[in-house]
């Protein structure tokens, strides 16, 4: 399939739900970007595309899990071949929390453990979902965005990668690596025109709650991107 005629560039959305994700692909995409929407369910991701473009948004579903590097990498080409040129890559993927029947979950029901009880096990889940992802992700575009000399890759994590929080020390582990690598990146890529940003949310991201609601992250994100004057932003801290 042919690209579509665009002059913005593509922005991919890794980890496209119905918080932050489909906040981020809507700012960018009313300021006129193609908009790649990518995550596991299929069928969610197709109503949220087809919203989008009700809104009057070019944007399109590619169902991919994070952790099948072939089937990320496979989602990214094809987004670009279709699209455009991916120059911007926005990777906030989250954890598939169990159904609880409406009680509040404990950390370990949700796949978080405790310092001592971390273990090599525990931590890989995360690492794969938070990390390799991410390096799979941005190995896919960076080509493209250092050919043309630009490019914006933008990672969000939680507070976990800046403050060590009881019981959830290995997504702590993965979140930190996230940020020093992404952060790596960010000075590696310096000169070339790709921008690499890192945005901290220590806040619950829940619509009208000020500062957490994921409108107005998505509006810093969008003007971080923009402006590209600084590595890291945080939201609650």
């Amino acid at each position: 399939m042919s690209s579509l005629s665009s002059p913005l560039p593509t922005v991919a959305v890794v980890g496209a739900g119905p918080g932050l994700g489909r906040a981020v692909a809507r700012r960018f995409g009313t300021a006129g970007h193609p908009v790649a929407l990518i995550a596991r369910n299929a069928d969610k991701l197709q109503d949220a595309a087809d919203a989008l473009a009700a809104e009057g948004i070019a944007a399109r579903a590619y169902p991919a899990d994070v952790t099948d590097a072939k089937a990320l990498t496979g989602a990214l080409e094809a987004a670009a071949e279709e699209l455009g040129r991916i120059g911007v890559l926005s990777y906030s993927p989250a954890p598939t929390f169990p159904n609880v029947a409406g009680r509040v979950p404990d950390l370990k029901e949700l796949g978080f453990t405790p310092a001592a009880q971390t273990t090599p096990e525990s931590v890989r889940s995360m690492f794969d979902m938070l990390v390799g992802g991410a390096l799979t992700a941005a190995a896919t575009v960076l080509p493209g965005m250092r050919e043309a000399g630009d490019g914006a890759l933008l990672f969000t994590t939680g507070t976990t990668a800046l403050l060590p929080i009881p019981g959830m020390s290995n997504s702590g582990i993965a979140l930190a690596g996230l940020r020093s690598w992404a952060q790596g990146l960010h000075n590696d890529l310096a000169d070339e025109g790709v921008y690499v940003g890192h945005l901290c949310i220590g806040v619950p991201i829940i619509p009208g709650s000020g500062a957490g609601d994921p409108d107005a992250l998505a509006e810093r994100w969008y003007q971080l991107a923009r402006a590209r004057d600084t590595f890291e932003t945080t939201v609650g801290f």
